[in-house]
């Protein structure tokens, strides 16, 4: 997710401080503005889904009105078609670059690499679960999970990973379990484990006191998120994104107005081919092959493909947008929102959860996927104020100097932002 993209420090500049830097903590860092307002792009499009699905809980009110109920659906077919599927991988393709700059610096540093970085991504765990307990549909500890491997697969050229992302982006598992529902009389796949335990968890979150579904978050709630992930392969496919972005954080492209300009170009022209080839695909695949788990199985494969084709174009559009004086004013407003992507991203479900669910307002009860879209909408705009604000005055987020702060195990991490350093005002 990438909470502290930092830039290089160079060579040069470490020697001068010799045996002394092995136990200092880094100081405040240069960022990537270009992945900070990349992943608030995500985290702003993970609002709107989490609005239209009402934090996971899939229901809605019977609508009268014809005119809304056609708002209702293009909402849905709209925001699924964006987003779905595709914010929590630009999320994790930033989180891979984030990784492999801080893995690049840490050494530099004489900070411990691979014993800190996995009590980093512990601690992001630890923060994941804590957030699981309020909203069962984080996503951060599948991050921290995830980011384990690459800590390891550090020490493999970029030709190695490279395949290595490819066959994970490939789905394998997805793909021979596909074959298998489709060409093989004898398998019959059963309804994954994962329908039930939502059931129940729906029941919940619509009805159940605040004890209630915490209660139940602790551990069925859990349960639910990682049977998701496995039975529908999206762990490969965020794994291998993972790397991906460890190959560009690797490769410094970001760190380069003209590499960035091409490698956006690129990720245009072969996202839109990709989608022309893959999403008449997805639409025939919906209409030939039989309902049940057949269309089920094969759809949600073909869909993972059409989801990386748009999330190509999303990132070289975004990429290539940023770098037109036009445009990029008005993008670099989300770049405070990425740099504070992770408390943001746990306010959205501390305002958001007590709105929808039972114990709270409960306006699952009255607001289609329209209503619940401006909900989102107006949800977003002080977030984003309050991120604009905050980091005019403290160098970090609160989480994410919390996070900082427990890695190197001391409050020395600076908190408020230096004079010589400010930041933008919002509309600046």
């Amino acid at each position: 997710m990438g909470f502290d993209v930092v830039s290089e420090t160079t060579r040069g500049q470490v020697s001068a401080f010799g045996e002394a830097m092995k136990t200092s903590i880094p100081e405040p860092n240069t960022r990537i503005d270009t992945i900070d307002a990349l992943r608030g792009s995500a985290l702003l499009a993970i609002l709107l889904v989490q609005s239209v699905m009402h934090w996971d809980l899939m229901r809605y009110p019977e609508c009268t009105s014809p005119t809304v109920s056609v708002l209702d659906d293009m909402t849905r077919t709209t925001v699924f078609f964006l987003f779905g599927g595709k914010a929590y991988s630009v999320f994790a393709l930033a989180f891979g670059v984030s990784l492999s700059i801080i893995l690049d610096r840490w050494p530099l540093r004489g900070t411990g690499l691979d014993g800190r970085l996995l009590w980093r991504l512990a601690l992001l765990g630890a923060f994941a679960y804590v957030h699981a307990i309020l909203y069962s549909g984080d996503a951060l500890w599948a991050l921290a999970v995830l980011g384990l491997p690459l800590v390891f697969l550090r020490r493999f050229g970029n030709r190695i990973l490279l395949v290595i992302a490819v066959v994970l982006l490939l789905q394998v598992p997805s793909l021979l379990q596909s074959y298998r529902v489709l060409f093989d009389p004898g398998y019959v796949r059963l309804n994954p484990q994962h329908w039930a335990l939502y059931g129940q968890l729906f029941e919940t979150f619509s009805h159940g006191t605040l004890a209630q579904v915490t209660a139940l978050n602790v551990g069925k709630g859990q349960l639910a998120r990682i049977l998701w992930m496995l039975e529908t392969g999206r762990y490969t496919q965020l794994m291998g994104l993972l790397i991906v972005g460890f190959l560009l954080g690797r490769a410094r492209i970001f760190e380069s107005a003209d590499r960035s300009a091409r490698l956006a170009r690129h990720a245009l022209l072969w996202g839109a081919i990709g989608f022309g080839l893959v999403f008449p695909i997805s639409l025939g695949v919906a209409r030939i092959v039989p309902e049940g788990m057949p269309r089920y199985t094969a759809t949600g494969l073909v869909d993972a493909y059409v989801d990386l084709a748009e999330l190509a174009v999303w990132v070289g559009g975004f990429v290539w947008l940023y770098q037109k004086a036009a445009f990029q004013p008005i993008m670099r407003l989300l770049a405070p929102y990425g740099r504070m992507s992770l408390t943001c991203y746990v306010l959205q479900s501390m305002i958001g959860v007590p709105l929808f669910y039972g114990y709270g307002f409960a306006l699952y009860r009255s607001l289609g996927p329209f209503w619940s879209l401006l909900v989102g909408c107006a949800m977003f705009v002080p977030l984003l104020v309050f991120a604009h604000v905050w980091l005019k005055r403290f160098a970090y987020g609160p989480l994410e100097w919390l996070w900082r702060a427990l890695t190197f195990l001391s409050i020395a991490t600076p908190f408020r932002r230096a004079s010589r350093a400010p930041v933008p005002a919002l509309g600046a």
